[in-house]
């Protein structure tokens, strides 16, 4: 895979963890299967590791991923991309139990 397109999946992954609209165990079972990966891009890597600290509190806000980055020493996070809707290119639910791009 070359290297857009692994961004493309590591922000599609990122996405998908911060959709309220995808099951929350699903997104568990995402998040444990990430616990390993080494993102390529920085920021993402950053991002995971805020998002793994705030899931087990509920519902990740954008406000309240805002906070955490930075409290964490990055301020500049854009993140209202990890909460774009599904016509932003986002995870959406089509068929119980199959996620879709």
């Amino acid at each position: 895979m070359d290297r857009e397109a692994q961004f493309a999946v590591e922000l599609q992954a990122l996405r998908t963890l911060c959709d309220e609209a995808a099951p929350r165990e699903e997104r568990q079972s995402l998040m444990n299967s990430l616990q390993q990966h080494i993102f390529i891009e920085p920021e993402h890597q950053v991002v995971f590791e805020s998002i793994q600290a705030l899931f087990p509190r509920g519902p990740i806000p954008m406000a309240q991923l805002r906070v955490h980055l930075n409290n964490r020493g990055f301020p500049d996070t854009d993140v209202e991309i990890y909460f774009q809707s599904a016509r932003g290119g986002s995870i959406r639910r089509e068929q119980p139990g199959k996620v879709t791009p």
